[in-house]
């Protein structure tokens, strides 16, 4: 059950002034790590520190989809940053994420269990920092994603959307893209995405870069291939430290058969900013493996299943390739 796996996309469509909306973390420096996929300097940094912000980002850094050890201990420091800061934005924000993930790493019914704590904890995440878009959007993807039954309400994730109109115009369009997704409006994806001013503001980038690969996936699925590929190149004309337009690059090649023109983008971005939160070694190897190379496939798939935060569908199917491959 996917809930909120949104590191993300903008469109590329010029510069301007960043977006009133606040990122998840007030402490810049730890905010900029965070956007960085820089989880062990995050890590180091959140530990020698003291407040919500110490707390939450520890309890992110550790949350772990592959390891319900660290799924746990995660939990543990998000509860215990509610407690002890109850009025920390941050602290519930990363206690529904990381909820988010325990629900996925179980069965489909102890994952609908956990459905209504994370509504809760995004919600006053939400209420406590009207401005953190973060929130605003993990809590719709809830709302859209999740049957009627156990907590979704589109006409939820509709008041999201409206509440922020006004004050947070490109948040708007964002939400805007992720409710005519829902519908399959595929148009009017397109329209909101490509109407998004950029600014200034790495996480606001990240999520933005999601909403594209929603709409990617969509135009690999009936062969838009070139379509995908202009604008993700644009994106990575607009932005380009990041890594994530660059990756995207690389499977929309891969989607077409072009392994060696994929593997190429996947190194260009090995060395680009949040290179880390990528699954980088997994999609070389399905590509080395495509292209008979053996070698480079297993030794890609090794350095998969040895590696931290990897999700648990690719750390299963390294596994099973790196079986085939002998």
């Amino acid at each position: 059950m996917k809930l909120v796996a949104l590191i993300v996309a903008i469109t590329a469509l010029g510069l301007a002034p960043a977006p009133a909306a606040a990122a998840w973390l007030a402490d810049e420096s730890l905010q900029r790590l965070w956007d960085q996929a820089k989880f062990d300097d995050l890590q180091r940094e959140a530990r020698a520190r003291t407040g919500p912000d110490a707390l939450a980002a520890q309890a992110m850094v550790v949350n772990d989809a592959s390891d319900k050890a660290a799924i746990a201990k995660a939990l543990t420091l998000a509860e215990s940053c509610t407690q002890q800061h109850p009025e920390a934005a941050a602290c519930y924000y990363a206690l529904g994420m990381v909820l988010g993930t325990k629900a996925q790493s179980g069965s489909m019914f102890q994952g609908l269990r956990l459905v209504g704590r994370i509504v809760d904890a995004l919600d006053k995440a939400v209420q406590l920092a009207p401005s953190m878009f973060e929130a605003r959007v993990a809590l719709q993807q809830v709302y859209l994603l999740v049957p009627s039954v156990a907590g979704g309400s589109v006409s939820k994730a509709k008041d999201l959307e409206t509440q922020v109109r006004d004050s947070q115009p490109e948040v708007s369009k964002l939400l805007r893209a992720n409710l005519a997704a829902k519908e399959d409006r595929w148009d009017a994806v397109e329209r909101e995405l490509s109407s998004l001013k950029l600014g200034e503001q790495a996480s606001f980038h990240n999520q933005a870069v999601a909403a594209w690969q929603g709409l990617v996936r969509h135009w690999l699925k009936v062969d838009q291939h070139a379509k995908a590929r202009e604008r993700f190149t644009q994106l990575a004309q607009a932005l380009p430290e990041l890594a994530m337009p660059v990756y995207m690059l690389g499977r929309i090649a891969a989607d077409e058969g072009k392994h060696d023109e994929a593997l190429k983008f996947y190194e260009r971005a090995r060395a680009m900013q949040g290179s880390a939160g990528l699954p980088l070694d997994y999609r070389s190897g399905i590509a080395h493996m495509d292209l008979g190379d053996k070698d480079k496939a297993r030794a890609a798939f090794q350095r998969v299943i040895s590696a931290k935060r990897v999700p648990p569908n690719n750390l299963e199917d390294a596994q099973r390739r790196l079986k085939d491959l002998g």
